[in-house]
């Protein structure tokens, strides 16, 4: 299990999660816009980054989070 998989299961601990690869915003009920802002919120925290409003705007799924820490030199 990845980091990033690890903080997708604390902000929604009741979700199945299976293959997280394809999962975004609304995916499941609790993944509601404010439910996803605090969730990179927790992402920020746990790998040390910060977005930019930006940023948070467009990163809307786990792949486009993948990518953007990629960018940073963080696997995830």
């Amino acid at each position: 299990m990845t980091r990033l998989e690890d903080l997708l299961r604390q902000q929604f601990p009741s979700v199945p999660l299976n293959d997280i690869s394809d999962l975004h915003v609304g995916s499941f009920h609790e993944w509601s816009s404010l439910a996803h802002f605090n969730f990179l919120l927790l992402v920020e925290e746990s790998f040390q980054i910060q977005f930019t409003v930006d940023e948070m705007s467009e990163l809307r799924s786990i792949h486009d989070i993948r990518a953007r820490l990629a960018t940073a030199g963080i696997e995830a």
